[in-house]
């Protein structure tokens, strides 16, 4: 069962905003407190998840989680369902990148033309300076790519 509590005041003041805001022109300026805007994807894995099984959820208790994070209680080990969506995309990139690697060993063998050679070495040349990079501890993601 849910029950409210306590919100760190740090945590508050993180998710939130004070615009200036005065009410006539010799009043001082003082703070109006705006909630950051947190959109959602509309052509995202999540949303689209949560469309197709709508009707079901309707009828359902899929509740699970009530926050972001929870450290404690029978929800702490739970990710919530938008995080499992994103770590199934994720899977499915590796093996989307795995059937590209293999598509390339079956071109790239003995007996190749000479240009497919050098076309395949210099764009694996590229990408294994451009990995190496990015996966240094020094990158901290600055460029997307």
């Amino acid at each position: 069962m849910w029950t409210s509590g306590n919100v760190v005041l740090l945590l508050l003041r993180s998710m939130m905003t004070v615009r200036g805001w005065s009410r006539g022109p010799t009043a001082s300026q003082i703070g109006k407190p705006a909630v950051h805007i947190a959109s959602v994807d509309l052509k995202g894995k999540a949303y689209e998840l949560l469309r197709q099984n709508s009707s079901s959820l309707l009828m359902e208790d899929i509740y699970k989680n009530p926050g972001p994070l929870q450290f404690q209680g029978p929800g702490a080990d739970l990710k919530p369902i938008s995080l499992c969506v994103e770590d199934r995309d994720y899977m499915g990139r590796i093996k989307q990148l795995q059937e590209y690697l293999e598509k390339v060993k079956n071109i790239v063998k003995p007996g190749c033309s000479q240009d497919v050679l050098k076309a395949a070495l210099s764009s694996m040349a590229h990408v294994t300076e451009l990995l190496t990079i990015m996966s240094s501890p020094s990158y901290s993601g600055q460029a997307t790519i």
